[in-house]
């Protein structure tokens, strides 16, 4: 039983490495122990945060509050190999197959309302910046039983945003009416949307009951959104009212409905007349905070 086991670990981990050597380009040196750009992080984050929106599949995790995609790797020693030469060679199958869950991870990302990431990994630049983004994982610890080393590392969509930036097209500004006079200083916007299916994602829009344009990639200054996004996740709504990305005096509405495969969202007209007649244009800072289950 246990050698089948073995067998089918070895299987498993010779698939992944012809899977990630596709994107990489290279294979590793032959006497190589681990990639020499991986950089270990000095110790795991805290999983979650105060309402942390977290999306787990089979392979992996991404935290939209805390801007990361985490997953895990397992290989076992060359048949042959034993002591500290084995655990070495495991060790490098396992961070390889974490590259693998890494990149098919990332794979599913939404990017915006029609596409995920997906969608653009074959064309050569994308493939390319993808590749040292995976190589340069962050590792957070690994244990070896004797016969399979198993490790986890994450990446940061932080590193992922300009890469994705020039494949989100920003829509049009629409030509809508604004308010005559400032309806006050708002230094942020704050969308609850837990009562409806939200599809988190890297870009989205806000639209107004009308279907014009509140807030997106069109509104904002594109080195905040390679900093922090365009927006902070939480599913927590107390804390986000007093979130130090919108605190003090943040607008706080409710989602009206979604659009654009659950992405986009759809605001009151009275919450989307605040934001354009704001005196303060928090938007090009990115400062919006969508609460989600």
């Amino acid at each position: 039983m246990m050698k089948d086991v073995l067998h089918m670990k070895r299987r498993r981990f010779l698939l992944s490495v012809v899977a990630l050597l596709w994107v990489l380009g290279a294979g590793l040196p032959t006497g190589a122990t681990e990639p020499p750009s991986i950089r270990v992080a000095e110790a795991p984050l805290q999983e979650g945060g105060p309402g942390a929106v977290v999306v787990v599949r089979e392979n992996g995790l991404l935290d939209w509050t805390q801007n990361f995609i985490e997953c895990e790797g397992m290989a076992v020693a060359p048949a042959g190999k034993s002591g500290a030469q084995a655990k070495a060679l495991a060790r490098r199958g396992a961070i390889m197959d974490l590259q693998r869950n890494l990149l098919e991870f990332l794979k599913g990302v939404q990017l915006d309302a029609r596409t995920i990431m997906d969608d653009f990994m074959a064309e050569d630049r994308v493939r390319t910046e993808v590749s040292g983004v995976i190589k340069n994982v962050e590792l957070l610890g690994g244990e070896w039983d004797g016969e399979a080393y198993t490790i986890r590392g994450r990446i940061r969509l932080a590193s992922i945003r300009p890469i994705v930036a020039p494949l989100i097209t920003p829509e049009k500004k629409a030509s809508t009416p604004k308010p005559k006079k400032t309806l006050g200083k708002f230094t942020g916007l704050v969308i609850d949307v837990r009562h409806l299916p939200l599809v988190p994602a890297m870009s989205f829009r806000v639209l107004d009951q009308n279907g014009q344009a509140v807030y997106g990639m069109e509104f904002v200054d594109q080195a905040s959104y390679l900093q922090s996004g365009l927006c902070a996740y939480y599913h927590n709504l107390n804390y986000a009212k007093g979130e130090v990305h919108v605190a003090p005096n943040p607008i706080v509405t409710k989602a009206v409905k979604l659009s654009g495969n659950n992405v986009d969202i759809v605001i009151p007209n009275s919450a989307a007349a605040k934001v354009r007649g704001s005196s303060y244009n928090f938007r090009k800072e990115c400062k919006v905070i969508v609460v989600s289950k």
